[in-house]
């Protein structure tokens, strides 16, 4: 019983990477998307692409996808390899951000409130220091 296996990469001419460049004299850049839509496809597009810069320069590189159902395979196992394997962990990881998101609007309300606290016990401190001048300039 024998056994083979065979896989193929899909390559590119090098002019249709590598001298491809931008309205804004930019190079192309191979970027890969890990959107739901298009996991894992690769594009070339500008590095000004989907920045302020407003560069609409982009090309598909692969084929899209035959359906969802792969699609969604290929996406999910892309979020299983960055640690984000089901839907309660991405859960999980929003309630979390919220949560820091809140602990940090606390931490800015207590840091503000505690400057207040100090500048009142700074003005109570010179007043009793006044205070035990006057009356010791009046008790001499």
């Amino acid at each position: 019983m024998s056994s083979s296996s065979s896989s193929h990469r899909i390559h590119f001419p090098k002019d249709q990477i590598e001298d491809e460049f931008c309205l804004c004299g930019d190079r192309l850049v191979v970027k890969t998307s890990w959107t739901h839509l298009n996991p894992g496809r690769r594009f070339l597009s500008c590095r000004n692409y989907g920045t302020s810069h407003e560069c609409k320069k982009f090309k598909w590189l692969d084929a899209e996808l035959p359906n969802q159902y792969y699609k969604d395979m290929l996406f999910n196992f892309h979020l299983q390899f960055k640690g984000f394997n089901d839907n309660p962990n991405m859960d999980q990881l929003e309630e979390s951000k919220k949560e820091v998101v809140k602990l940090m609007e606390e931490l800015s309300l207590t840091k503000s409130k505690n400057v207040v606290y100090d500048r009142i016990i700074m003005f109570q401190i010179v007043v009793i220091v006044v205070l035990c001048i006057v009356i010791g300039a009046i008790a001499f």
